[in-house]
């Protein structure tokens, strides 16, 4: 074996040769992590190591095996698993505890924080909602299981390859049933500074007060926050002045760091912040809840006008309420469709969300109908109306021709039938006279058809009148 006063070289085996160290792939202020080979079980491990400064301290060792017991007691997806524990003793005759955990693919939120940071924005705020959304299903686990983290920041998450979130780092973890003195509360380091991350401490973690799974809850508040708008909402010059803050300070609005974001997300950031543990939500799964709702609520919002697209589309005569022209904002998203929903650092502003700009479907349907009924009604009577009158007017001119070569066809009968007659009646004691009766008979009956065809087509010529005039 070889000293570790640094990092562990490559190829050293730990326990008994099973676990073979391979790289450091990264270290904190209290241990360092590499990646190992299983070689009883064939896999890749994460190996975690304690700093050699820090072995000696009491203090440090204990939190350290407090963190394998404490995830050990876990068994959840979102939650980095630990596979075994132990200590390994090196050349220069140092004890060096060691955790070996399950190793994930992926980057840290922390890095991909950074690079978001590069592009003067956080990340896309569904995305955000729903990282935020998992690790609050890691701590529902560990607060069921009596654990709370007290250190939930970026840099103890990891989104792996594969998008699985994973929380890790239970490394000041504490139980809610341990007894003695101090029991549930704060411990101070040999610096004197909290334990915990001062930009993500809770109010009560700073000054010392009990805490339980609400801090955690605070701690992740702050970092939905930090997603959404690639800022912390407190900062100062030491880490006294921001716990400060965090203690005595009302949070800043997302609105307020030049992000603009619907109201149901600054209404749930701004309860995860509350100083008041209990005005917070009260547990890990009811925050998670209400995540859930605003994503819901969210893609209602900007899906909804997709749809209206396909319903009836207002004709230029349905004008009830107003003679001016609806505003065509009035039927387009609260914010536009896009990665990223909301202005951050210059970003494209949206418009502010409104009730009436994003209607339910089904809701803007029925009330399309019930303003367009009446008026459509009235505007279906003036066409019948008109095509009524155009019936009349082709009508009456197709009577008369129609009726006319009936008439015409009637002259020669009557005439046929006066001359039978006519020569019936020749040898009457009269002649001249029963021929001017016969004329007499003649004309009439010829003049009654045509009297009673004209007296027909004034009465049409009439009524078409009266029509075209009424309907005017």
């Amino acid at each position: 074996m070889v000293g570790v006063t640094g990092p562990i070289r490559t190829g050293v085996a730990l326990a008994g040769g099973r676990y073979r160290i391979e790289e450091q792939v990264g270290q904190g202020g209290m241990a360092a992590v590499y990646k190992a080979h299983d070689t009883a079980l064939d896999r890749t491990v994460a190996v975690k190591t304690m700093l050699a400064a820090l072995v000696h301290d009491d203090q440090y060792r204990a939190r350290f095996r407090r963190e394998a017991q404490s995830v050990a007691r876990l068994s959840h997806p979102c939650v980095v698993a630990v596979h075994d524990t132990g200590e390994e003793r090196f050349e220069d005759g140092q004890l060096i505890p060691y955790i070996v955990m399950e190793f994930v693919r992926g980057a840290t939120l922390s890095a991909l924080l950074a690079e978001s940071a590069g592009c003067g924005r956080g990340v896309p705020l569904d995305s955000a909602l729903e990282l935020t959304a998992e690790v609050l299903s890691a701590l529902a686990a560990s607060h069921t299981a009596g654990i709370v983290h007290r250190d939930i920041k970026p840099s103890n998450v990891i989104v792996a390859d594969d998008s699985a979130v994973k929380v890790m780092d239970f490394g000041i973890a504490r139980t809610l049933d341990v007894s003695g003195p101090g029991a549930g509360r704060t411990v101070l380091t040999a610096t004197g500074s909290a334990i915990g991350t001062a930009h993500y401490m809770s109010p009560e973690q700073f000054e010392g007060r009990p805490v339980d799974g609400r801090s955690d809850l605070y701690a992740v508040a702050v970092m939905l926050f930090q997603l959404i708008s690639g800022q912390l909402p407190f900062t100062g010059d030491s880490h006294i002045s921001i716990g400060y803050q965090h203690a005595t300070t009302a949070p800043p609005t997302l609105a307020s760091m030049g992000v603009r974001v619907p109201e149901v997300v600054e209404a749930l950031v701004a309860r995860a912040l509350e100083k008041n543990p209990g005005d917070r939500f009260q547990d890990a799964h009811a925050m998670r809840t209400q995540i859930e709702y605003v994503r819901e609520q969210i893609s209602h919002a900007v899906t909804q006008p997709d749809a209206a697209r396909f319903a009836p589309t207002p004709t230029p005569t349905a004008v009830v309420t107003s003679t001016e022209p609806v505003p065509p904002s009035s039927f387009e998203p609260a914010w536009p469709r896009a990665d990223y929903a909301y202005e951050a650092h210059g970003g494209t502003s949206a418009p502010e969300p409104t009730t009436a700009s994003v209607p339910p479907v089904a809701g803007w349907n029925q009330g399309v109908g019930a303003v367009l009924g009446p008026v459509q009604t009235q505007a279906d009577n003036r066409r019948s109306a008109r095509h009524l009158r155009r019936a009349y007017l082709l009508l009456v001119p197709a009577f008369l021709l129609q009726a006319a070569p009936a008439y015409l066809a009637f002259v020669p009968l009557i005439a046929a039938v006066s001359g039978i007659w006519l020569t019936a009646t020749g040898g009457s004691s009269r002649p001249g006279q029963q021929r001017s009766v016969s004329l007499a008979v003649f004309q009439a009956t010829a003049l009654v058809p045509l009297l009673g065809h004209g007296l027909l087509a004034i009465a049409s010529l009439v009524r078409v009148a009266s029509v075209v005039s009424g309907g005017n």
